[in-house]
């Protein structure tokens, strides 16, 4: 399995490129499958240039300075264009450690994006496509348990969606 980063994808070439090209799997010369994340580690790493919201994250670009908007709906639409195999929902990284309070406000950002991700998802996605859910909570394991409990709601209240915690 190869992984690909939305994020720089989405930047250079563009999502639209790789799509017009035939998807990742023939942009790149490879069969077997692919994994792209959402974007949510650049949410941590880029954070000097980076606005988080409810909405989503304002991303400045480290290439050329332009403004982009990455929402969870929007990291879907770029990983069904890139054509992944298996797509990761948005997600708030932080950076550990990190204090309780910042911890589960980020895990409960992250899973209310989850659901969105799913929502996309379901009206977006192509055939043997995957979304799964990222658990968050930092190093508590409370919290953690708390994130993959919620995912697993979420996947069940989505029906026959596919988020997988």
């Amino acid at each position: 399995m190869l992984l690909a980063n939305t994020y720089h994808l989405a930047l250079r070439p563009g999502e639209e490129t790789v799509a017009a090209m035939g998807g990742l799997h023939a942009f790149m010369g490879w069969d077997g499958p692919i994994l792209t994340d959402s974007g949510g580690f650049q949410v941590m790493s880029l954070s000097r240039i980076r606005e988080v919201s409810e909405e989503g994250v304002r991303f400045q670009s480290h290439i050329d300075g332009s403004r982009h908007m990455l929402t969870p709906e929007r990291a879907v639409d770029i990983q069904c264009l890139l054509g992944a195999d298996i797509q990761m929902q948005l997600d708030e990284c932080i950076e550990l450690p990190a204090e309780h309070k910042e911890a589960e406000r980020a895990m409960q950002l992250s899973l209310r994006w989850a659901e969105r991700a799913l929502n996309a998802f379901a009206t977006r996605a192509g055939p043997g496509q995957a979304l799964f859910g990222i658990v968050q909570g930092g190093i508590d394991a409370g919290l953690r348990r708390r994130s993959a409990e919620a995912l697993v709601v979420c996947c069940e209240e989505g029906g026959s969606r596919s988020l997988l915690g």
